[in-house]
């Protein structure tokens, strides 16, 4: 008796230890800037068509839009608040024109600035989670159509410049 019951606690862990080790892999997928993009209009849907609903929906980080570093943020640019962000909730309520990136540059200035011209990508300097060390993240802005909202998500990436972002996402 005392053998099965060993056996099954040791089942338990293993299995417990295999969910976190996938949620894990789940977090570290490599997102590129088109799936951004793609996500971002996605969410930008959901948001026009369901309004709140859609916004409960976004705010849960186990939402499909929300993978791994590119999850889903979003901003009332007239008030300068964040509204939403599901990896970092303490933000949400916070003036996003005071956040400041690594290298102290006012990185939700220059967000909402992109915004209020129709939407865009930018580049701040952020640590990859579980680093210390500051690299480039660029996230692409996308005011929702009709809607106080703006949608953004990042990635870091050092491959491609904002002007070749821009291009490929038909900003101009």
């Amino acid at each position: 008796m005392r053998i099965k019951v060993l056996l099954m606690a040791a089942l338990l862990v293993a299995v417990g230890n295999t969910n976190v080790f996938s949620q894990g892999m789940e977090e570290k997928k490599t997102v590129t800037p088109q799936e951004v993009v793609r996500n971002v209009r996605k969410a930008a849907e959901l948001l026009k068509t369901q309004g709140k609903e859609g916004l409960e929906i976004l705010r849960d980080p186990q939402y499909e839009l929300n993978t791994g570093d590119a999850y889903i943020f979003i901003i009332d640019v007239e008030e300068s608040l964040v509204v939403s962000n599901p990896r970092f909730p303490e933000r949400n309520g916070g003036n996003i024109r005071e956040h400041l990136d690594w290298a102290g540059k006012h990185y939700g200035i220059e967000l909402c600035d992109v915004a209020m011209r129709g939407g865009g990508w930018i580049e701040f300097v952020w640590p990859k989670p579980g680093t210390t060390e500051g690299v480039r993240k660029i996230s692409y802005i996308y005011p929702v159509p009709g809607l106080r909202y703006t949608v953004c998500a990042g990635i870091y990436d050092d491959t491609m410049s904002l002007d070749e972002l821009n291009r490929m996402s038909g900003v101009s």
